[in-house]
């Protein structure tokens, strides 16, 4: 039930982030501190970067390495899941994931800082 709730809260937040970093919004107080691990008031490329590792985890209950559609259904929309899954098998693989958000990361950090404020 535990690991339940917390992959929840995760996906849920790994949610906010995802929709974050392509509008290039300003990041809520709440997710930066959430990301924010060294305190210093912003999220850097290695922080968002251990974040979106850990929710890939999460996200793979079956741990074989990749999401599917119905992992995701409620984080992202079917044009979103689809332009992850850039080799068209239907499934998104932890490279095809990691490489999204990190492109993501990079459009949503207007000042090229590496880093989300």
């Amino acid at each position: 039930m535990r690991t339940r709730i917390a992959t929840t809260a995760s996906a849920l937040l790994l949610c906010t982030v995802i929709a974050v970093a392509q509008q290039a919004s300003p990041m809520h107080e709440g997710h930066r501190d959430h990301l924010d691990t060294d305190d210093n008031g912003a999220v850097n490329r290695t922080e968002y970067r251990a974040f979106m590792t850990d929710a890939f985890d999460k996200l793979d209950t079956d741990r074989d390495g990749s999401l599917r559609a119905a992992d995701l259904g409620q984080i992202l929309t079917t044009d979103q899941f689809t332009a992850m899954d850039r080799n068209g098998d239907g499934s998104v693989s932890r490279t095809e994931f990691m490489n999204q958000v990190m492109a993501d990361f990079a459009k949503a950090d207007g000042s090229g800082d590496g880093q989300l404020q």
